[in-house]
């Protein structure tokens, strides 16, 4: 069973979906049997809530389910109501980013794109300062330590998801949090790119135009058969997260980057190459 509470709610909600649907009964009907309305399952359908254990049980009950296969899936309604670390943070991590480091919190692997920014798992803690001070100027020192904290405590996963990620080389040409933070954050790039089960390439200047310029996002999967993968795309007012057909498209486009991009020897010279550049 997976540890994220966030995984879990996604788990049980496409479950639920599949259930009702084999059954052939509307979310209407459905929602009437067991006393909720369409709109609440439809949340409950879209993992956007956790469902009650009651609810839960009234809804296997309605499809059908029986025995230890029931027993299995309250058990995962009741998991999923569970905190995870990152609620912890309330207070200076939204909605709608909160649902991310829960997935990220179990992801297995994950693939992203990144055209202006070291991608927060990787970065240092100066770095990150510089970059959330730029996002949040207003914000008191409080604040900005809370969410610099957030990030690098998502970095201290127990057991870490492999990384395979595209820069474009202006993340190496600009010298976030001046010269000294850029180089050792730099420097933090590098031994990631050495780590074993990660994969650092940088896409060059000279490889003109391609898919997706400008637009930063990150491929995730799961362990579990049962969690299919998801794909992030953030944006100043929120973001997105795509299932099915569309992690196929985002997964073309990242496999077109990979290629256009340096190898993975020829990426770790561009990074030295810039960290004696400073």
């Amino acid at each position: 069973m997976t540890g994220s509470p966030t995984v879990r709610r996604r788990r049980l909600a496409a479950a639920l979906r599949r259930l009702r649907e084999q059954t052939g009964m509307t979310a209407d009907q459905a929602a009437k049997e067991v006393g909720i309305s369409k709109s609440a399952l439809s949340r409950i359908e879209n993992a956007q809530v956790s469902v009650m254990p009651p609810v839960a049980r009234g809804l296997l009950d309605l499809y059908g389910v029986e025995g230890d296969e029931i027993d299995a899936l309250v058990q995962v309604a009741r998991d999923a109501r569970k905190r995870g670390w990152w609620q912890a943070y309330d207070d200076v991590l939204p909605d709608w980013f909160e649902v991310y480091v829960g997935l990220e919190a179990e992801a297995s692997e994950i693939r992203a794109f990144q055209p202006q920014l070291i991608p927060g798992l990787l970065q240092t803690a100066d770095y990150a300062r510089a970059v959330v001070r730029a996002e949040h100027p207003d914000s008191p020192d409080n604040e900005v330590d809370r969410r610099v904290e957030l990030r690098m405590r998502r970095q201290s996963n127990e057991a870490p998801p492999t990384l395979w990620v595209v820069l474009d080389e202006a993340v190496l040409r600009r010298p976030v949090g001046g010269a000294e933070t850029f180089k050792t954050q730099l420097h933090r790039l590098a031994e990631e790119a050495d780590r074993p089960g990660n994969t650092v390439q940088i896409l060059t200047f000279t490889a003109g135009e391609y898919g997706s310029m400008g637009s930063a996002f990150s491929l995730l999967a799961f362990p579990e058969p049962a969690d299919p993968g998801v794909v992030y795309v953030e944006t100043r007012a929120g973001s997105l997260y795509l299932e099915g057909q569309q992690v196929r498209e985002y997964t073309r486009v990242f496999e077109h980057l990979v290629a256009t991009a340096a190898g993975t020897r020829k990426s770790r010279d561009l990074i030295r190459e810039a960290i004696d550049q400073l």
